[in-house]
């Protein structure tokens, strides 16, 4: 195996040409013999000695220390200081250099020998290590999430750009420093504040960070993160001497949610208002098209049918069909929505419902009417009417109570039976009335809920803004 490329930097010509001897005499290879410092940051940068011997006392405007100093910050080069020089001074301005070996002249060739071969083993272990780190921060750096590094005094020992880019703070500004004073966190959810950033319980595996949390900035911009984890670093022993603390920022993400949710309410407030549409095309069709068409046949009947009880018997049933359409047009589209408060038009909703399955459907209203939008008042009608309609259809109730409650922020709308209750088989996406109710209540940007009443039954509520965004 070749040894080590070695460069002397000396000033006495006589000593230079012995190291050289003595070392090429081992299997050494003597590069070049300088007696300045400049001269040997000169070579050294196109060279790269393997090692360099460095006496203290140099020609030249920079003496061995000043020379060393620059071959260690610009090329990482072991240096060995062979001097004459032990002075305290002397010896604490070397020890700044961190040199690998300090040899008194004069010394023995052997001894000269060793130290060389304890530096060169001690630069290679230090070059692995330092590649080895260079890597670990190289990947860490590249990560999306971010990092926080903790020691086992709860301070600031690292933080990737990702960390740095959320917390607001550079790691030389946050090095040090208590974890507290840079991750500010809040509970979204309860408004907990400040949070404790390791309050999770610490064992020797992954702990999850909690969720629904905030974090404040330096600039105090408050972010969402979530999807961390706060893990122990154990040393070789077992022991803990620190942590590290992974998490997300959730922003984007967030948006992402939201885009998709703004486009899904726009996609069901379109379908809804086609169905809207729809039905009143059909109920106009009703009213203008079989209702007239049932009017002509009946100023007819004298015309065609001689006999009166016949002609009777078919007023009576003409006069029902009328009514029928008339009932269908209205209930497709109530012309009271148009002209009334939505307390009015559910009441009369109950009424016609109640004439007509010949059930009690009570209604009571609290509050004071709130001045609605057309499209608000149509769905949370739509939404009682759907729930009325299931409690007599499915659950076979024989009394219904509608309850309106109007508050200047808030409206909220419940209808209760006395039913069979509701199936859990049935309270999903499968269920089209229960579709159609929560897709109406998420228009409305509200929260419905459908559960079993305290003695039995069934109870579908809703609570809706008075101005949905």
């Amino acid at each position: 195996m070749s040894k080590a490329r070695i460069l002397i930097v000396e000033d006495s010509f006589i000593v230079a040409y012995h190291l050289q001897a003595t070392l090429e005499g081992e299997g050494y290879t003597v590069l070049e013999k300088f007696d300045s410092g400049s001269a040997a940051i000169e070579y050294a940068e196109h060279s790269r000695p393997d090692l360099v011997l460095m006496d203290i006392m140099l020609n030249g405007e920079m003496d061995g220390i000043q020379t060393a100093s620059i071959l260690k910050s610009r090329f990482n080069l072991p240096v060995i200081y062979i001097t004459a020089l032990t002075d305290r001074d002397t010896i604490q301005r070397a020890k700044i250099t961190e040199p690998y070996g300090y040899l008194t002249k004069p010394f023995e060739d052997r001894e000269i020998f060793t130290v060389i071969e304890m530096a060169l083993y001690k630069h290679e272990i230090e070059s692995k290590l330092r590649q080895s780190e260079e890597k670990y921060f190289a990947t860490v750096k590249s990560i999306s999430d971010a990092i926080v590094i903790i020691d086992d005094q709860y301070t600031i020992s690292y933080l990737n750009p990702k960390a740095e880019s959320i917390t607001g703070y550079a790691l030389p500004d946050a090095l040090g420093r208590n974890v507290a004073d840079i991750m500010h966190l809040r509970n979204e959810a309860t408004g907990e504040f400040p949070v404790n950033p390791i309050q999770c319980d610490i064992v020797s595996q992954h702990n999850a960070l909690p969720e629904g949390l905030l974090l404040g900035s330096r600039q105090n911009v408050w972010i969402p993160i979530g999807e961390g984890s706060l893990s122990p670093v154990i040393d070789a022993r077992g022991r803990r001497i620190g942590l590290v603390m992974i998490f997300k920022d959730l922003s984007e993400k967030r948006a992402n949610e939201k885009m998709a949710k703004d486009f899904e309410k726009q996609r069901l407030s379109a379908l809804i208002e086609g169905q809207e549409k729809e039905r009143s095309r059909i109920a106009k069709d009703l009213h203008d098209g079989l209702g007239q068409i049932l009017n002509a046949v009946k100023m007819n009947v004298n015309v065609l049918v001689t006999d009166k009880r016949t002609a009777q018997d078919l007023y009576q049933l003409l006069d029902e069909a009328i009514m029928e359409s008339i009932r269908i047009s209205e209930n497709l589209l109530p012309s009271k929505l148009k002209d009334f408060d939505l307390a009015t038009c559910l009441r009369s909703m109950c009424r016609q419902m109640n004439e007509t399955v010949n059930i009690p459907i009570s209604f009571q209203s609290m509050g004071v009417p709130v001045p609605l939008e057309q499209a608000h008042k149509v769905n949370l009608y739509r939404i009682a009417q759907e729930a009325v309609t299931n409690a007599i259809k499915h659950a076979h109730a024989s009394s219904i109570t509608v309850r309106l409650s109007e508050r200047p922020q808030a409206v909220r709308l419940s209808i209760e039976d006395n039913g069979k209750g509701i199936c859990p088989a049935k309270d999903d996406r499968n269920h089209s009335g229960l579709v159609n109710m929560r897709d109406r209540a998420e228009i409305l940007q509200g929260k419905l809920s459908v559960k079993p009443g305290p003695e039995g039954g069934t109870i579908v509520m809703i609570e809706t803004p008075v101005h949905p965004n």
